[in-house]
């Protein structure tokens, strides 16, 4: 049976290491006296083990302990009660780090982007990306939307809400998002750039997907939550199932890792973690500001988001907290190349306003590292977007059918899709309302499918409805093979993976409707 080793830092006097080290790992996997395990079993299978202790100081150890690798369960709750459960509230135990065996790492994708999806995305290469923070909370919408609107026409990288930016209600956050959405969608289509912007979404649990269902009809292109207050494995589930860049906040976390003697080592707190979890870009307090992490840590996290871990892709770390342009020279030599600097008060408060704030740091990134921009990629599969050709203006009223040839002769069929990266075969497609002037918040299509073609197989979080009208089909979603005859009706829920097949020998046809504004589709 696979294992995988978790360090631990335990103070404790000389004749105690050795039963405290046991009762560590028998309180992490059975939580009974080892006299009670008889069952061998059990034992093997269950039982953490103790596999090194190593003095490290007056009264400090090293201990390094075993685990089975099932008893994770491949899921983030589980991992996190099995590395530091209730020994986190015993006294004078601290995690200090995870050999991570590729079984478990190959259960988290980690990062949907990462630092080579990012760059792409933005069309920003040989520097670090420049971040600003919308605030401070009280402020008007108008206010908040100058803010992201003079920050991407100056060339600014990324833009996320202040940590504590709230809405108390749904329209709202609808309504504040949405002006400062439309603000950096103004200013990327002057600049031919493609600055994104990512809400505040650390928000009741009840309250999540709705929020998330207006930032994909928004067309918002990032999202930033505090996965210490909201959760890691909501973290998770969110880049498991939209397409946003993730933008990881540690607000609430000194709670884990500010402790010597205690608590989570930073590095697997904000680095590690994060990252499994599927965070795009860690935020984390550089050494020096005004929060206290040392620089050794802050190297640390950095290493930790892009080192080699299994195949995930490397995130971008994002130090933060009174960052000053002074500074600029120092955080270059510190954390390299591919970084996130996060620059709030110090580019709010600037003499020129937002825009000369952000140029200045801009330029003296520029000074240290150069810059190479390319065409943003805003079509890449999972790409929160619009998926289709830019809207038209030959809207029509009223669109006679031709029965000889199956179709309408002001809409005829285009490319099933840009390019084959998702698998189909012998798929037509026609625009016929939302893509050519019409004023509709929804996009009715019809596709028809040659005998023996199939679409894609994929996912999205806009939903489907589909309509049968011409021979006959099948959805498949999931193990579900479900049978389509003319006027059927089928509905598909966000993020089920589906696919439409004609397996007959005459052409199977079928209207869908969907969202206008809608995510790309995303591989199963």
């Amino acid at each position: 049976m696979e294992e995988f080793f978790v360090s631990y830092a335990v103070i404790c006097d000389d004749d105690e290491i050795e039963r405290e080290a046991r009762d560590l790992v028998l309180e992490q996997t059975v939580e009974v006296p080892e006299s009670l395990i008889t069952d061998p079993d059990i034992r093997e299978r269950v039982v953490g083990r103790v596999d090194a202790i190593a003095p490290a100081g007056d009264r400090r150890w090293q201990v390094r302990a075993a685990y089975r690798t099932a008893l994770a369960c491949g899921q983030i709750p589980q991992l996190l009660n099995l590395l530091y459960g209730n020994i986190s509230i015993k006294k004078h135990i601290r995690l200090e780090s995870v050999d991570w065996p590729a079984s478990l790492l190959d259960r988290f994708p980690g990062p949907n982007w990462g630092v080579d999806g990012l760059r792409r995305r933005l069309g920003v290469y040989d520097r670090p990306l420049l971040a600003t923070a919308i605030k401070p909370r009280g402020a008007s919408n108008q206010q908040f939307a100058a803010i992201a609107g003079a920050f991407a026409l100056a060339g600014g990288d990324l833009i996320k809400d202040d940590h504590n930016l709230a809405d108390c209600d749904l329209e709202a956050f609808r309504a504040r998002v949405g002006l400062c959405q439309e603000a950096v969608d103004r200013a990327n289509a002057r600049t031919g750039r493609a600055t994104i912007y990512a809400p505040n979404l650390s928000v009741p649990i009840e309250q999540l997907e709705r929020r998330l269902d207006v930032l994909v009809r928004l067309g918002v292109g990032g999202v930033m939550i505090a996965p210490y207050i909201l959760g890691l494995d909501a973290l998770r589930g969110i880049a498991a199932r939209y397409p946003f860049v993730l933008i990881a906040h540690p607000t609430f976390s000194g709670a884990y890792y500010r402790g010597a003697e205690h608590g989570i080592a930073p590095e697997l707190a904000i680095g590690d973690l994060m990252r499994i979890c599927g965070a795009d870009i860690s935020i984390f307090p550089h050494h020096g500001g005004r929060f206290a992490l040392t620089p050794d840590e802050c190297r640390g996290i950095g290493a930790a988001l892009r080192r080699p871990l299994g195949r995930m892709r490397p995130a971008f770390p994002a130090p933060a907290g009174g960052m000053k342009l002074d500074r600029v020279a120092s955080m270059a030599e510190t954390y390299g190349l591919d970084t996130v600097f996060l620059v709030g008060g110090a580019l709010l408060s600037h003499d020129g306003g937002v825009a000369a704030g952000a140029t200045a740091f801009l330029d003296a990134i520029r000074a240290h590292f150069g810059e190479r921009l390319e065409t943003p990629q805003t079509d890449l599969p999972g790409a929160c977007d619009l998926d289709g050709e830019p809207t038209r203006a030959d809207a029509a009223e009223h669109l006679p059918f031709d029965p000889t040839a199956h179709a309408w002769a002001a809409r005829p069929a285009v490319a099933y899709k840009a390019s084959a990266e998702l698998p189909f075969q012998g798929v037509a497609r026609h625009e016929l309302i939302g893509m050519h002037g019409e004023k509709t918040d929804f996009h009715l299509r019809y596709f028809e499918v040659a005998p023996g073609g199939f679409t894609s197989l994929e996912r999205h979080h806009h939903t489907h409805t589909v309509i049968a009208v011409r021979g006959r089909g099948l959805l498949i979603q999931g193990d579900e093979r479900r049978p389509l005859a003319p006027l059927d009706i089928a509905y598909i829920p966000p993020m089920a993976v589906h696919q439409l097949r004609n397996e007959t020998d005459e052409p199977f046809g079928f209207f869908c409707i969907v969202d206008a504004r809608r995510d790309r589709p995303i591989a199963p």
